[in-house]
Protein backbone atom coordinates (compact mmCIF):
# COMPACT_ATOMS: atom_id res chain seq x y z
CA UNK A 1 0.00 0.00 0.00
CA UNK A 2 3.04 2.11 0.90
CA UNK A 3 4.40 1.59 -2.47
CA UNK A 4 1.99 2.07 -4.30
CA UNK A 5 0.74 5.74 -2.61
CA UNK A 6 4.51 6.73 -3.62
CA UNK A 7 4.55 5.66 -7.15
CA UNK A 8 0.76 7.58 -7.17
CA UNK A 9 2.72 10.81 -5.65
CA UNK A 10 5.35 10.07 -7.95
CA UNK A 11 3.58 9.95 -10.67
CA UNK A 12 0.67 13.53 -9.74
CA UNK A 13 4.30 15.53 -9.40
CA UNK A 14 5.40 14.41 -12.64
CA UNK A 15 2.14 15.84 -14.31
CA UNK A 16 2.07 18.81 -12.42
CA UNK A 17 5.46 19.75 -13.24
CA UNK A 18 4.47 19.46 -16.88
CA UNK A 19 0.98 21.94 -16.81
CA UNK A 20 2.72 24.55 -14.49
CA UNK A 21 1.26 23.48 -11.39
CA UNK A 22 1.23 23.50 -7.80
CA UNK A 23 0.02 20.33 -5.66
CA UNK A 24 -1.71 20.25 -2.27
CA UNK A 25 -2.83 17.84 -0.29
CA UNK A 26 -0.42 15.15 -1.53
CA UNK A 27 1.10 14.38 0.96
CA UNK A 28 4.12 16.58 0.04
CA UNK A 29 5.22 20.25 -0.20
CA UNK A 30 5.62 21.88 -3.33
CA UNK A 31 9.14 23.61 -4.03
CA UNK A 32 9.34 26.85 -2.47
CA UNK A 33 10.27 30.17 -4.64
CA UNK A 34 14.19 31.33 -4.54
CA UNK A 35 14.82 33.79 -2.27
CA UNK A 36 15.74 37.15 -3.29
CA UNK A 37 19.28 37.36 -3.46
CA UNK A 38 19.39 41.03 -1.98
CA UNK A 39 16.35 43.48 0.04
CA UNK A 40 15.65 46.94 -0.48
CA UNK A 41 17.60 49.38 1.98
CA UNK A 42 14.49 51.05 3.27
CA UNK A 43 10.82 50.11 4.00
CA UNK A 44 8.55 50.31 0.91
CA UNK A 45 7.12 53.65 0.53
CA UNK A 46 9.38 55.35 2.78
CA UNK A 47 11.72 57.47 0.33
CA UNK A 48 11.65 59.32 -3.20
CA UNK A 49 14.95 58.97 -5.26
CA UNK A 50 16.43 62.02 -5.68
CA UNK A 51 20.20 62.58 -6.63
CA UNK A 52 21.87 59.48 -9.17
CA UNK A 53 24.29 57.38 -9.59
CA UNK A 54 27.11 59.31 -11.89
CA UNK A 55 27.93 62.47 -13.39
CA UNK A 56 26.60 65.82 -11.87
CA UNK A 57 27.20 69.33 -10.48
CA UNK A 58 27.81 70.07 -7.38
CA UNK A 59 25.03 70.44 -4.88
CA UNK A 60 26.47 72.03 -2.19
CA UNK A 61 30.41 73.52 -1.54
CA UNK A 62 32.90 70.86 -1.30
CA UNK A 63 30.79 68.06 -2.71
CA UNK A 64 31.39 65.61 -5.62
CA UNK A 65 30.77 66.25 -9.53
CA UNK A 66 30.94 62.64 -9.51
CA UNK A 67 27.66 60.68 -8.06
CA UNK A 68 28.82 57.28 -6.88
CA UNK A 69 25.58 56.29 -5.33
CA UNK A 70 22.12 56.81 -5.56
CA UNK A 71 20.41 59.01 -2.83
CA UNK A 72 16.89 58.33 -1.11
CA UNK A 73 15.22 61.08 0.25
CA UNK A 74 13.47 59.65 3.87
CA UNK A 75 12.51 61.27 6.81
CA UNK A 76 15.36 61.10 10.11
CA UNK A 77 15.41 58.16 11.68
CA UNK A 78 14.06 55.90 8.71
CA UNK A 79 15.12 52.26 9.83
CA UNK A 80 18.22 51.58 7.27
CA UNK A 81 18.50 47.86 6.27
CA UNK A 82 21.67 45.50 5.29
CA UNK A 83 21.01 44.49 1.40
CA UNK A 84 22.85 41.38 2.15
CA UNK A 85 24.31 39.21 4.40
CA UNK A 86 28.22 39.99 4.88
CA UNK A 87 30.36 41.55 7.51
CA UNK A 88 30.45 44.93 9.08
CA UNK A 89 33.91 46.55 7.51
CA UNK A 90 33.42 49.86 9.30
CA UNK A 91 31.05 51.61 11.72
CA UNK A 92 31.59 55.24 12.84
CA UNK A 93 32.46 58.86 11.69
CA UNK A 94 33.88 59.70 9.15
CA UNK A 95 34.62 62.96 6.67
CA UNK A 96 32.00 64.17 4.13
CA UNK A 97 29.84 61.12 4.59
CA UNK A 98 29.40 62.57 8.29
CA UNK A 99 27.90 58.46 10.00
CA UNK A 100 28.32 55.63 8.23
CA UNK A 101 28.34 51.55 7.69
CA UNK A 102 30.15 49.69 5.06
CA UNK A 103 29.46 45.97 4.88
CA UNK A 104 31.81 43.55 3.35
CA UNK A 105 29.43 40.73 1.11
CA UNK A 106 30.18 37.22 -0.22
CA UNK A 107 27.13 35.58 -2.15
CA UNK A 108 26.90 33.16 -4.41
CA UNK A 109 30.66 33.66 -5.39
CA UNK A 110 30.38 37.10 -5.87
CA UNK A 111 32.16 39.63 -3.45
CA UNK A 112 31.40 43.19 -3.10
CA UNK A 113 30.45 46.38 -0.62
CA UNK A 114 27.36 47.98 0.55
CA UNK A 115 27.88 51.43 1.75
CA UNK A 116 25.18 53.25 3.66
CA UNK A 117 26.43 57.26 4.56
CA UNK A 118 24.76 60.20 6.57
CA UNK A 119 23.46 58.15 9.23
CA UNK A 120 22.34 59.64 12.72
CA UNK A 121 24.88 57.14 14.40
CA UNK A 122 27.24 54.69 12.27
CA UNK A 123 27.67 52.40 15.77
CA UNK A 124 24.08 52.76 16.79
CA UNK A 125 22.54 49.48 15.85
CA UNK A 126 26.36 47.74 14.74
CA UNK A 127 29.95 46.89 15.40
CA UNK A 128 32.73 47.14 13.17
CA UNK A 129 34.03 43.09 12.59
CA UNK A 130 29.92 42.48 13.23
CA UNK A 131 28.03 39.43 10.90
CA UNK A 132 25.01 40.99 9.61
CA UNK A 133 21.79 39.43 8.05
CA UNK A 134 20.20 40.34 5.22
CA UNK A 135 17.29 42.85 5.95
CA UNK A 136 18.54 43.71 9.73
CA UNK A 137 18.78 47.18 11.00
CA UNK A 138 22.44 48.61 10.90
CA UNK A 139 21.38 52.25 11.02
CA UNK A 140 19.12 55.34 10.98
CA UNK A 141 18.37 58.03 8.27
CA UNK A 142 20.15 60.93 8.95
CA UNK A 143 21.87 63.65 7.25
CA UNK A 144 24.92 64.07 8.80
CA UNK A 145 28.47 64.85 6.97
CA UNK A 146 27.97 66.61 3.64
CA UNK A 147 24.50 67.08 3.23
CA UNK A 148 21.38 69.09 3.37
CA UNK A 149 18.46 66.81 4.18
CA UNK A 150 17.97 63.69 5.68
CA UNK A 151 18.52 60.81 3.56
CA UNK A 152 20.38 57.53 2.41
CA UNK A 153 23.07 57.09 0.57
CA UNK A 154 23.50 54.06 -0.53
CA UNK A 155 27.05 52.69 -2.64
CA UNK A 156 27.49 49.79 -4.40
CA UNK A 157 31.29 48.74 -4.49
CA UNK A 158 31.81 45.52 -7.01
CA UNK A 159 35.06 43.66 -5.49
CA UNK A 160 35.04 45.17 -2.23
CA UNK A 161 35.34 49.17 -0.38
CA UNK A 162 37.57 50.50 -1.13
CA UNK A 163 39.53 48.81 -3.91
CA UNK A 164 36.95 47.93 -6.30
CA UNK A 165 34.45 49.96 -8.42
CA UNK A 166 31.29 51.37 -8.08
CA UNK A 167 28.42 50.57 -10.09
CA UNK A 168 24.90 52.17 -10.64
CA UNK A 169 22.87 50.81 -7.22
CA UNK A 170 19.62 51.15 -9.15
CA UNK A 171 21.23 49.00 -11.78
CA UNK A 172 23.24 46.05 -9.11
CA UNK A 173 19.93 45.54 -7.46
CA UNK A 174 17.44 45.56 -9.76
CA UNK A 175 19.34 42.79 -11.79
CA UNK A 176 19.12 40.98 -8.18
CA UNK A 177 15.08 40.66 -7.93
CA UNK A 178 14.74 44.54 -6.41
CA UNK A 179 13.21 47.13 -8.39
CA UNK A 180 13.83 50.52 -6.37
CA UNK A 181 11.62 52.81 -8.48
CA UNK A 182 8.66 50.67 -7.86
CA UNK A 183 9.32 50.77 -4.52
CA UNK A 184 9.18 54.72 -3.98
CA UNK A 185 6.42 57.25 -3.19
CA UNK A 186 8.12 59.39 -5.60
CA UNK A 187 11.13 60.00 -8.56
CA UNK A 188 13.05 62.79 -9.44
CA UNK A 189 13.58 63.07 -13.00
CA UNK A 190 17.54 61.53 -14.07
CA UNK A 191 18.94 64.16 -16.02
CA UNK A 192 22.39 65.60 -16.46
CA UNK A 193 22.97 69.25 -17.28
CA UNK A 194 25.47 70.16 -20.48
CA UNK A 195 27.04 72.71 -17.67
CA UNK A 196 27.22 73.61 -14.71
CA UNK A 197 27.16 77.36 -12.67
CA UNK A 198 29.55 77.64 -9.69
CA UNK A 199 30.34 80.93 -7.31
CA UNK A 200 33.80 81.45 -6.01
CA UNK A 201 32.81 81.69 -2.11
CA UNK A 202 35.97 83.75 -1.46
CA UNK A 203 38.70 85.59 -2.81
CA UNK A 204 40.86 82.08 -4.57
CA UNK A 205 43.71 81.47 -6.74
CA UNK A 206 42.73 80.02 -10.41
CA UNK A 207 45.07 77.46 -11.06
CA UNK A 208 46.86 75.66 -14.62
CA UNK A 209 46.45 72.22 -12.90
CA UNK A 210 44.86 70.35 -9.78
CA UNK A 211 47.18 71.36 -7.25
CA UNK A 212 48.59 74.34 -5.35
CA UNK A 213 51.96 73.72 -7.14
CA UNK A 214 50.45 74.91 -10.29
CA UNK A 215 50.92 78.49 -11.67
CA UNK A 216 47.95 80.69 -10.66
CA UNK A 217 45.98 81.73 -13.43
CA UNK A 218 43.91 84.32 -11.70
CA UNK A 219 42.40 85.49 -8.27
CA UNK A 220 39.14 85.84 -8.69
CA UNK A 221 36.96 88.10 -6.07
CA UNK A 222 34.37 86.05 -3.79
CA UNK A 223 30.58 85.27 -5.72
CA UNK A 224 32.11 85.69 -9.19
CA UNK A 225 30.57 83.13 -11.40
CA UNK A 226 32.71 80.23 -12.59
CA UNK A 227 31.74 77.50 -15.33
CA UNK A 228 32.00 73.97 -15.15
CA UNK A 229 31.15 70.36 -16.38
CA UNK A 230 29.34 67.74 -14.85
CA UNK A 231 32.14 65.31 -13.72
CA UNK A 232 34.92 67.68 -14.29
CA UNK A 233 37.68 67.10 -11.68
CA UNK A 234 40.11 65.17 -9.87
CA UNK A 235 40.01 64.89 -6.60
CA UNK A 236 39.30 67.87 -4.60
CA UNK A 237 40.00 70.05 -7.58
CA UNK A 238 37.23 71.40 -10.18
CA UNK A 239 38.23 72.17 -13.77
CA UNK A 240 36.43 75.57 -14.73
CA UNK A 241 36.19 77.99 -16.40
CA UNK A 242 36.37 82.29 -16.43
CA UNK A 243 35.58 84.44 -19.50
CA UNK A 244 36.44 81.74 -21.84
CA UNK A 245 40.11 80.64 -19.95
CA UNK A 246 40.25 77.18 -18.73
CA UNK A 247 41.91 76.09 -15.25
CA UNK A 248 41.39 74.33 -11.85
CA UNK A 249 39.91 76.06 -8.28
CA UNK A 250 39.72 73.46 -5.16
CA UNK A 251 36.22 72.03 -4.44
CA UNK A 252 36.05 74.41 -0.74
CA UNK A 253 36.02 77.77 -2.58
CA UNK A 254 32.85 76.69 -5.17
CA UNK A 255 29.37 76.75 -4.77
CA UNK A 256 25.89 76.65 -6.57
CA UNK A 257 24.97 79.79 -5.20
CA UNK A 258 26.03 83.34 -3.33
CA UNK A 259 28.21 83.24 0.00
CA UNK A 260 27.26 85.88 2.40
CA UNK A 261 30.59 87.90 2.94
CA UNK A 262 28.42 89.59 5.44
CA UNK A 263 25.22 91.88 5.98
CA UNK A 264 25.00 95.43 6.57
CA UNK A 265 21.95 97.62 6.93
CA UNK A 266 20.81 100.80 4.83
CA UNK A 267 20.93 104.15 6.93
CA UNK A 268 18.13 105.55 4.55
CA UNK A 269 16.65 105.17 1.18
CA UNK A 270 19.72 104.12 -1.27
CA UNK A 271 19.80 102.82 -4.93
CA UNK A 272 20.90 99.69 -6.10
CA UNK A 273 23.32 100.81 -9.30
CA UNK A 274 24.33 98.52 -12.12
CA UNK A 275 28.48 99.70 -11.69
CA UNK A 276 29.97 101.33 -8.88
CA UNK A 277 29.29 104.97 -9.65
CA UNK A 278 26.59 107.30 -8.97
CA UNK A 279 25.94 107.61 -12.76
CA UNK A 280 25.20 104.28 -13.49
CA UNK A 281 21.32 102.47 -14.24
CA UNK A 282 19.90 102.60 -10.50
CA UNK A 283 18.01 98.99 -10.27
CA UNK A 284 16.27 99.20 -7.64
CA UNK A 285 15.78 101.55 -4.73
CA UNK A 286 16.53 99.88 -1.14
CA UNK A 287 14.28 101.17 1.54
CA UNK A 288 15.92 102.43 4.50
CA UNK A 289 16.63 99.87 7.11
CA UNK A 290 16.97 97.01 4.84
CA UNK A 291 19.35 94.35 5.96
CA UNK A 292 21.99 93.57 2.26
CA UNK A 293 23.98 90.61 1.64
CA UNK A 294 27.67 92.05 1.17
CA UNK A 295 29.15 89.73 -1.98
CA UNK A 296 32.57 90.86 -2.02
CA UNK A 297 35.01 93.30 -0.30
CA UNK A 298 35.21 96.97 -0.99
CA UNK A 299 35.39 98.69 -4.48
CA UNK A 300 36.51 102.37 -3.63
CA UNK A 301 33.83 103.41 -1.95
CA UNK A 302 31.25 101.26 -2.69
CA UNK A 303 29.81 98.12 -1.61
CA UNK A 304 29.00 95.03 -3.95
CA UNK A 305 25.60 93.66 -2.73
CA UNK A 306 22.13 91.77 -2.73
CA UNK A 307 19.39 92.79 -1.98
CA UNK A 308 15.37 90.82 -3.02
CA UNK A 309 16.96 88.76 -5.54
CA UNK A 310 19.32 91.99 -7.03
CA UNK A 311 22.76 91.93 -7.30
CA UNK A 312 24.79 95.79 -7.46
CA UNK A 313 26.66 98.25 -5.65
CA UNK A 314 25.58 100.65 -2.77
CA UNK A 315 27.06 103.72 -1.60
CA UNK A 316 29.32 102.28 1.67
CA UNK A 317 28.65 105.38 3.48
CA UNK A 318 25.08 104.85 3.48
CA UNK A 319 25.60 101.21 4.97
CA UNK A 320 25.36 100.10 9.01
CA UNK A 321 27.07 97.39 10.62
CA UNK A 322 24.17 96.91 12.66
CA UNK A 323 20.86 98.00 12.29
CA UNK A 324 20.91 100.52 14.63
CA UNK A 325 23.88 102.32 12.68
CA UNK A 326 26.63 102.04 15.12
CA UNK A 327 30.03 101.65 12.53
CA UNK A 328 32.76 101.36 15.11
CA UNK A 329 36.22 100.85 15.33
CA UNK A 330 38.60 99.75 18.66
CA UNK A 331 41.66 101.45 18.84
CA UNK A 332 45.37 99.67 20.79
CA UNK A 333 43.74 100.86 23.92
CA UNK A 334 40.65 98.82 23.84
CA UNK A 335 38.36 102.44 23.61
CA UNK A 336 36.12 102.65 21.04
CA UNK A 337 35.40 105.25 17.95
CA UNK A 338 32.90 106.53 15.37
CA UNK A 339 33.09 109.68 13.36
CA UNK A 340 30.49 112.65 12.51
CA UNK A 341 29.02 111.42 9.08
CA UNK A 342 26.81 114.69 8.41
CA UNK A 343 27.65 118.47 7.96
CA UNK A 344 26.48 118.66 11.36
CA UNK A 345 25.32 116.59 14.41
CA UNK A 346 23.69 117.84 17.94
CA UNK A 347 25.07 115.77 20.90
CA UNK A 348 22.16 115.90 23.21
CA UNK A 349 21.83 115.62 27.22
CA UNK A 350 19.54 112.43 26.63
CA UNK A 351 18.80 110.01 23.92
CA UNK A 352 16.15 111.78 22.42
CA UNK A 353 15.57 115.11 20.19
CA UNK A 354 13.46 116.40 22.94
CA UNK A 355 16.07 117.20 25.42
CA UNK A 356 18.88 119.91 25.30
CA UNK A 357 21.39 120.71 22.60
CA UNK A 358 24.98 120.02 24.76
CA UNK A 359 27.45 121.16 21.42
CA UNK A 360 27.00 120.86 17.96
CA UNK A 361 29.65 118.30 16.35
CA UNK A 362 30.60 118.58 12.50
CA UNK A 363 31.51 116.34 9.72
CA UNK A 364 34.42 113.96 10.42
CA UNK A 365 34.85 115.00 14.22
CA UNK A 366 35.62 111.77 16.42
CA UNK A 367 33.34 110.71 19.52
CA UNK A 368 34.48 107.84 21.74
CA UNK A 369 31.60 105.57 23.10
CA UNK A 370 30.97 105.23 26.70
CA UNK A 371 28.30 102.83 26.63
CA UNK A 372 26.27 100.11 24.13
CA UNK A 373 23.78 101.90 22.07
CA UNK A 374 20.38 101.31 23.17
CA UNK A 375 17.29 102.04 20.94
CA UNK A 376 19.16 104.19 18.60
CA UNK A 377 21.12 106.59 20.56
CA UNK A 378 24.45 106.30 21.93
CA UNK A 379 26.68 108.03 25.40
CA UNK A 380 29.54 109.43 23.74
CA UNK A 381 32.36 111.99 24.53
CA UNK A 382 33.93 114.83 22.36
CA UNK A 383 36.55 117.83 23.54
CA UNK A 384 35.18 117.11 27.03
CA UNK A 385 31.85 117.24 26.20
CA UNK A 386 29.85 114.21 26.69
CA UNK A 387 25.99 113.62 25.83
CA UNK A 388 24.16 111.59 23.30
CA UNK A 389 23.88 110.80 19.54
CA UNK A 390 21.78 108.96 17.12
CA UNK A 391 24.06 106.03 15.97
CA UNK A 392 22.67 106.18 12.16
CA UNK A 393 24.65 109.79 12.29
CA UNK A 394 27.85 107.75 13.02
CA UNK A 395 30.41 105.90 10.51
CA UNK A 396 33.42 104.07 10.94
CA UNK A 397 35.01 105.26 8.03
CA UNK A 398 38.28 107.49 9.29
CA UNK A 399 38.12 110.87 7.26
Amino acid sequence: MGSFRGRATTWLLAVATALGLALTGVGVAAPAQAAAKVAAPLPDRTYVLSSYYGPRCMPIAGSSTYHQGQDFGASKGTAVRAIAPGTVSRAGSVRGFGEWVVIDHSTGGERFSSLYAHLVDGTKHVKKGQKVKRGQRIGDVGSTGTSTSPHLHLEIWQGGYPGGSTVDPLSFMKSRGVDLRSLSTRNYARTTPSSCKYFTTAKVNMRSGPGESYQVLRTPQPNVVIKGKPGAGSGDWRQVTRNGRSGWIHKNYLSPGYTSQGTRYTLSSLNLRAKASTSSKVKRTIPADAQVTMLRGLKGSWQRVRYGGQNGWVSAQHISDTRDGAQVVRNTSGNTYSWVRPSTLQLREGPSTSTAKVVTLKRDQRVRHLATMKNGWLKVKHGGKTGYVATRYLTSNRP
